[in-house]
Order: C-alpha cells, then structure tokens, then sequence
C-alpha cells in the first residue's frame, strides 16, 4: 500500500473538497427536511453517514491519491476521525462563543481553519497512512527546534552543535525548524527542511512563538515519516508542540529537551500565561514524551512539581566545542588598568539585558554587547562611548571575543546553565550570573562563577554594585582564569551527544513505542 501524499497541494485539494461537501451538506438537509419531511436530527444523522462515505471516496482518490477502492477498515477510521472532529468542532464553538464572548461567524471560522488542518494530518496519519510500518529510514535522526541558529538563541545553537556532532560521527540527521538553513556551518551529514514562520509575539512581548505554516507542517510530516526517531527543542514552542502529535501519531519515539524553566518576567499578564502555559500544555508535552531530558537541575526541579513522567527524566548537560573555545596566554593586568566586560545573548528580559542599562557608565569599564532582539540597547537615549554594540556574531569571532574579555556578565533567569556560560569558561573568562542561574549547577567554582541577586526590587543597584566590586579587583579576574578553563574542561559535545545516543537505545530497548521504535543504533566514532 501507498503512504497517502501529504503536499501544499493536496491540502489545497482537501480544503476544496471539504468546502464542496459543506455545501453539498446544506442542500442535502433542507432537501430531507423540507422537501421530505424528515425529522432535522435524524437527517443530521443520515447525512453524517451519506456525504462522509462520499467524502472518503473523494478524499481517498484525489486528496490522498490513493485509488477509489473502498477498503472496510480505512472507512471505519474515516467515521471516527470525522465523528472525533464533530465532537471537537462542538466544544470549540461553545468555549469560543459562550466562554470567550467571541460572535458566533468567526468562531465559526477559526474553528474551520483549525479543524481543516487538524482533519488533514489526522486522515493521513489514521484512515490512510501506513506510514508507521515503514522499516526503512532515511534518518537516524530528526531533530525540530522553533528557529535555526541565525535566530541567535542558545536553544537552536545547541541543536546545531548537536546535529553536527552525530553528523560527524557517521549517524543520517535531519534538522526541521523555521527561519534560513545555516548553509556551510553543519557537518556535511546534517539535512536541513527550513520553513517560514510567523512570529508577532516576541515583536510586542519579547517572548518567541513562531508559527509555522501548512507547508512546514506537510514538511515536518514527510521528514519524520523517513526519520527513525525524533529529538524536539522545548515544550512551549507551537513547532515543538506539533512535533509531539506528529511523533504519536506516527507511533515513533521522541525525547524532549526541556532547556526553560519557569519564567520571571516583570510584566504579570506575561508572567501569569508563562506559568498557566507550563502547568497544561507544559505539562501534557513532558508527560506525552517517550524521554525528556533536563539540561540544568533547577529546570527539572520546577517540572518535577507537578509533571508526571512516562520515564524517569535525565539530566544531560550542554556540550562546549574545545577546538573553537579555547583559552590563551593573558599578561597579568596591571592594578590602574580598566577591565573589559561582555554581554553575549538575546536582547530580551529573560536575559537580563534591561538591568545592563544601569551599569554602562561604571568608571574604568568599557562594554561590548554581542546580540539582537526587541530590548535593543542601541535605543537607550544614553550614549556611552565605552559601549560597543555587535549583531549576530559567528563563532570564531565570538570566541575572540571571549578571550579578550575580563568577564561575562550575563544576568539572566528562567533558564538553566547557558551555554554562553560555558563558551566563556572554556575561553578562560570568568563569568558574572544570576544566583538562580550559578545554583543551577551545585559544582561550579565560585572562584570564577561569581554570582549576584537578580530578583526584584533593586536588581540593578546589586548588579553595578557586583560589578563594581570585580572591576577594582582585576588581579582576582585574572587568577579566576585558570579556574575557568579547568571548570570547563568537564564538558563536551562528544559526551553529550552519546548520552542522547545511549538514551534512544534504551527507548528501543523497552519496545515501548511500537514498530517505529529506533533499532539498533550502532556506537559514533566521534571525532574532533
């Protein structure tokens, strides 16, 4: 049997084809009722089972292309996805309409949208597809995450180093996720299926939720139907959440990486969606998923409160690439000498960012801040010539810029052991973080991992006074140097690429997932 042909095209087809029965539906009921004197329920009824046997047809040879032959079990799937999609479309409506006050035509077409959609991948997924069966991969791995690393967070920069890492190691990667493919900075064996997105809530809120269209879910379906497993970047994400459902329909195993943990920000409306976000659809990813894995203790403590897993979750932490962050010799500093301080990240209050605005005038301090984002520095009304402000920076001069720092400071929250962190240490440079952030890692070395207390109020009086305290003190930053490049030396991408290696064998292991579960996958050899 064919796998049912899941294009833009023919959604386009089913869209039709649906709109044509709606019609047909209207005409059929005034017909039964008012022509026939049927009963308006039992006309319901009979027209549910008439014009869906049709509509089967209809989708099965032109939507799908799969022939017009009537095959009894892909019928009886048919009547209970359309059956589960009635019951869904009378629940939207009553909450859309009763519950949000919304008139009762446009619920009716947000509904129709979503339901459109919905139907689509339910119908390839349950009444046609076979695609589960399939024994053959053309991927190990499919690997999803909202954006590409051009986005310029840590997320998808650690998707890269990861997908890069099993390339290199002989293992078939695939990478969905929106915005341009990073062409020439993967390994060779990584293949990218980049989508377009839509993305107006970091814009106003500063928080990322892109939304991708039907292509890059058609996209995303093909790919993972030639991917033996699947690795997916964060819960709260509308691409990851996508991936999930895809993954369960497609009967295949899929680990989630939860990178974020809760989320203060100042604004309570903000705050208020994060929490209720993280405690239903949070909740429903992490206790979906075949594996979730934690990137930072604090971050799996939080979920550990209120998140029932199907497997005991594991702690697997970031990975530094040694042959491109790497310290160098550094002249002891002279006590008169000004110090350098670095900022690498989103320009977004998750990352602290806003509170660097009361710092930039420290006497004998001179700023570089490496990012980009809605809370752009360069639209402060201060000017201060001892700042330099810098874009999307690639990683050679990124780690340049490590070794001339005297320190990262990096006072962000919600997250777990940034990777900028650990790009830093491994350069030599000592590092100034949240305490939320330098209690997320019980091991790190207060002799370079200095710590102060972001929390609210007068956040940004101790931030100046902590680093007001470092830069009269060079000496110390120098000799925290040398503990840096030790603390950093635990990390690697090898290791931590192998722990998700060794996580999926498991999976498989356990069978718990099916005739998709991974196989054997045989050991990397990787190499630097």
């Amino acid at each position: 049997m064919r796998s049912p042909a899941l294009t833009l095209w023919s959604f386009f087809k089913f869209g039709l084809v649906g709109a044509c029965f709606a019609v047909i539906n209207v005409a059929l009921l005034a017909l039964l009722v008012s022509a026939w004197g049927m009963h308006y329920l039992a006309a319901c009824v009979a027209s549910f089972f008439l014009l869906n046997f049709l509509s089967y047809l209809a989708n099965k040879s032109v939507t799908f292309r799969l022939g017009a032959k009537v095959v009894r079990g892909q019928l009886g799937r048919y009547y209970i996805v359309m059956a589960a999609s009635l019951a869904v479309n009378l629940l939207l409506m009553y909450w859309l309409v009763a519950g949000m006050s919304l008139h009762y035509l446009v619920a009716s077409a947000i509904v129709a949208v979503a339901l459109s959609v919905a139907n689509f991948f339910a119908h390839a997924a349950i009444s046609f597809a076979d695609s589960w069966m399939k024994k053959d991969f053309d991927y190990e791995i499919l690997q999803v995450s909202a954006f590409y690393a051009g986005h310029g967070g840590g997320i998808e920069i650690v998707a890269g180093h990861l997908a890069s890492t099993w390339a290199q190691a002989g293992l078939r990667v695939a990478w969905c996720a929106g915005g341009d493919t990073p062409a020439g900075k993967l390994a060779s064996g990584v293949t990218c299926a980049p989508t377009a997105y839509w993305d107006p809530m970091e814009r106003h809120a500063g928080l990322p939720m892109p939304i991708w269209p039907v292509s890059g879910l058609i996209t995303l379906w093909q790919t993972m139907r030639r991917s033996r497993a699947v690795l997916v970047h964060d819960s709260l994400y509308v691409p990851s959440m996508v991936a999930v459902v895809f993954a369960r329909l497609q009967r295949k195993p899929v680990i989630l990486t939860q990178h974020i943990g809760e989320l203060p920000v100042q604004s309570p409306l903000v705050r208020t969606a994060v929490q209720l976000a993280n405690r239903t659809v949070g909740r429903w990813m992490l206790s979906g998923a075949t594996q979730v894995v934690f990137i930072a203790t604090a971050v799996q403590n939080y979920y550990l409160r209120f998140v029932r897993f199907r497997r005991p979750p594991l702690l697997i932490p970031n990975g530094v690439s040694h042959h491109l962050f790497y310290a160098t010799q550094r002249d002891r500093p002279a006590i008169d000498e000004g110090i350098s301080l670095l900022f690498v990240g989103r320009f977004v209050e998750k990352k602290g960012v806003h509170l660097l605005r009361a710092c930039m005038d420290i006497p004998g301090v001179c700023w570089t801040l490496v990012g980009k984002g809605p809370l752009d520095p360069a639209q402060w009304p201060e000017r201060h010539a001892n700042v330099k402000l810098l874009g999307h920076t690639e990683p050679d001069t990124l780690a340049q810029l490590y070794r001339h720092a005297d320190l990262l400071v990096l006072p962000s929250v919600g997250e777990g052991f940034p990777l900028v962190i650990q790009e830093a240490l491994a350069c030599g440079t000592p590092v100034l973080v949240s305490t939320e952030v330098a209690d997320n890692w019980t091991e790190a070395d207060p002799n370079c991992v200095f710590r102060v207390d972001v929390t609210e109020p007068g956040a940004g009086s101790r931030l100046r006074e902590a680093i007001e305290a470092l830069a009269r003190n060079p000496v110390r930053l120098h000799l925290a140097r040398r503990q840096a490049v030790e603390l950093a030396k635990r990390w690697s991408w090898e290791v931590c690429a192998q722990a998700y290696i060794d996580a999926f064998i498991r999976i498989a292991d356990s069978g718990c997932d099916g005739p998709n579960s991974v196989g054997s996958f045989k050991t990397p050899a990787y190499r630097d």
